[in-house]
C-alpha cells in the first residue's frame, strides 16, 4: 500500500512541483507528473531513510516524508527540464 500511496502522491506533488518551477505548460503536464513520481519515488526509497523521516513504503507517513517528496520532485524537474532546454524557463 505504501507504493501506491507514494506513486499517487508523486503526481501530485510533480504536479505541484510543476508550479514552482514555473514548468507548467499545457503540452508538458504529464511529463511533469512521471517526473514527479519519480523524484518522489527517489525521495521516498532513498532519502527519507538515511534523514531520518520514515520509511513510506512500511506506511510511515509523516509531513516530514512528504516535503523531503516535495523537494525531490522538484529537482529531479528542474533537472529535467534544464537537460530538455539546455536552460531552466
Amino acid at each position: 500500500m505504501g507504493l501506491v500511496f507514494l506513486i499517487v502522491v508523486g503526481g501530485m506533488l510533480g504536479w505541484l512541483a510543476a508550479i514552482i518551477s514555473g514548468a507548467e505548460r499545457s503540452a508538458a503536464k504529464a511529463r511533469n507528473v512521471l517526473i514527479g513520481v519519480a523524484g518522489a519515488l527517489v525521495a521516498g526509497l532513498v532519502v527519507n531513510p538515511l534523514v531520518g523521516a520514515g520509511d513510506l513504503l512500511s506506511g510511515e507517513y509523516d509531513v516530514d516524508g512528504l516535503l523531503i517528496g516535495l523537494v525531490g520532485a522538484t529537482v529531479v524537474l528542474l533537472a529535467a527540464n534544464l537537460w530538455r532546454d539546455g536552460e531552466l524557463r
